[in-house]
């Protein structure tokens, strides 16, 4: 008797393989999104040090909530601390 290819196994499997791929692809996209919303984040803060242009400290801390939505914390206040106490003291 010959064994008959089992097409549910195959389908279970190319579903299994697909799903790997697809949640691969999702944590690469946001691996992705984080990097440029972190690039973008550090060219506000440093047009903020440069001008201290109330307009570049919101995008700072608006990049920095949208990077809190996706998993990853920026001290937003240490930011602007740090630099408020390194200009006070010189």
């Amino acid at each position: 008797m010959l064994n008959k290819p089992n097409h549910y196994n195959d389908r279970s499997l190319a579903r299994d393989e697909f799903s790997e791929f697809l949640k691969g692809f999702r944590e690469y996209e946001k691996s992705f999104l984080i990097k440029e919303k972190e690039d973008l984040l550090l060219d506000a803060y440093s047009k903020w040090l440069k001008a201290k242009e109330e307009k570049a400290k919101l995008r700072v801390m608006r990049l920095a909530l949208e990077l809190e939505l996706l998993g990853e914390h920026i001290n937003v206040n240490k930011l602007f601390s740090h630099n408020l106490e390194s200009s006070i003291t010189t």
